[in-house]
């Protein structure tokens, strides 16, 4: 996302414009915005600790009775061992299947 000057948290990039770098989590099924983290440019693409808190947050807005089954899908972004870790522990919570 880029920002026409220097705002808090946005960074300069190799193209002297300054950029966010921000994590966002939508329900599929009625398209609801649920989460978000807005990071600074440099932030990394694959920080786990960052989608886990993005991804926390998110189950939270999800009324209880429905967090049983949920569904969790990313892009390559997502792809580090340390969040499928994380997402392999909230499957064995109990009443709850997440894949």
């Amino acid at each position: 996302m880029i920002a026409h000057s220097e705002k808090e948290q946005a960074a300069p990039t190799f193209k002297r414009t300054f950029r966010f770098h921000p994590l966002g989590v939508w329900c599929d099924n009625t398209s609801e915005f649920l989460a978000a983290k807005l990071r600074t440019g440099r932030a990394g693409s694959n920080t786990a600790t960052d989608h886990i808190e993005v991804l926390t947050d998110a189950i939270a807005q999800v009324p209880a009775s429905h967090r049983k089954d949920l569904l969790i899908r990313s892009d390559g972004a997502g792809a580090s061992h340390d969040l499928l870790n994380w997402l392999t522990d909230q499957d064995k919570v109990r009443g709850r299947k997440l894949e």
